[in-house]
């Protein structure tokens, strides 16, 4: 980064470095090491004893802590979750996840996207990254669709996504959990990584109905990079990372029921440039730099992030049966 003077950054996360399977935040801190070493910056990944790590220099701590000193040398702490205490160096906390309301938060904080940030009362955020060159670009696309989420997870609604693909007809690909194969729905389970990119790089369009509050979803990204369109809900991030016409956000079944063709419209070619115009790997890093610099030049962040979520903040979607009518009026899940 231009004008950036080198610094020695620690990276904290309470996690097992390298990931051995998916691990999304895993993945973003040991890209944020590789990208500041590119940038000419020295990196030390603080992490769970158990990692190896053989590209960089790391400090290991006792799963379920964090650490209470760091190396003398270290001129920026960035954290990749909350802290108990304060640090005495100049430091950031990036917040992954959604809090909850009794969870407190330094005015170094940083979320994932603007509607993060006003979720959680702040003003400063940065939007997740991925590196375009570790995934394939296709153009020519294959005749099924795509779901990448962990299938265990309620809010991830697998259960509308193959309602959806059995209404329609088309091939739905699961990714992310074990299921009962059928017809024109297939579960992969847990892939490895160049599965993942095989199938995300050749679907139609990767399927993501969040009923939940994204922060900054990774598949979606993911599939992008790929040139893959992305057919999702309002919720959340979605509508942010879904512009210059990569993707269709649906408000309700019908919409969704829609997309299907209105994808078929998409170029590959513009997702992909979305990835690398807003949220590649430099964009990311670059834009921590920049709040790292406005730190240790004016001190602490002018903010006081909180718990601020709206009752209704997130709108499910799902298919209007009768079933599911009064399951989600008594519940308030799908």
């Amino acid at each position: 980064m231009a004008g950036c003077v080198a610094m020695k950054i620690a990276l904290f996360h309470d996690s097992v470095l390298p990931p051995k399977n998916y691990g999304g935040i895993e993945r973003i801190v040991v890209s944020l090491a590789r990208e500041y070493t590119r940038l000419g910056h020295e990196v030390l990944l603080v992490c769970r004893e158990g990692s190896q790590i053989k590209d960089y220099e790391t400090m290991t701590v006792p799963a379920g802590t964090e650490p209470q000193e760091l190396p003398t040398g270290i001129d920026f702490y960035h954290s990749h979750q909350p802290l108990l205490k304060k640090p005495k160096t100049p430091f950031l906390v990036t917040i992954h996840g959604n809090g909850h309301p009794h969870e407190k938060y330094f005015a170094n904080t940083n979320f994932l996207s603007a509607s993060h940030a006003r979720n959680h009362n702040a003003r400063f955020f940065v939007y997740n990254g991925v590196d375009p060159d570790r995934y394939p670009f296709t153009e020519k696309k294959q005749d099924y669709f795509v779901f990448l989420a962990r299938t265990t997870w309620r809010v991830k609604n697998v259960k509308t996504a193959i309602a959806w693909a059995n209404d329609l007809g088309v091939k739905l690909e699961i990714m992310g959990g074990s299921g009962i194969s059928r017809l024109n729905i297939h579960y992969n389970g847990l892939v490895d990584e160049d599965q993942k990119l095989k199938l995300l790089a050749g679907a139609r369009a990767l399927i993501y109905p969040t009923n939940w509050d994204e922060p900054c979803a990774a598949a979606p990204l993911e599939a992008l990079a790929c040139g893959t369109p992305v057919i999702s809900t309002a919720n959340g991030c979605m509508p942010e990372l879904l512009r210059d016409n990569t993707g269709v956000v649906c408000h309700n079944y019908d919409e969704l029921m829609s997309a299907a063709e209105e994808v078929s419209k998409i170029s590959p070619l513009s997702c992909r440039k979305s990835i690398e115009n807003y949220f590649s790997l430099k964009r990311m890093a670059q834009d921590y730099l920049k709040l790292f610099e406005k730190i240790l030049n004016e001190g602490e962040l002018d903010q006081k992030p909180k718990y601020k979520f709206s009752k209704n903040s997130a709108k499910a979607l799902f298919k209007p049966t009768l079933w599911n009518r009064i399951q989600y009026g008594f519940t308030g899940k799908i």
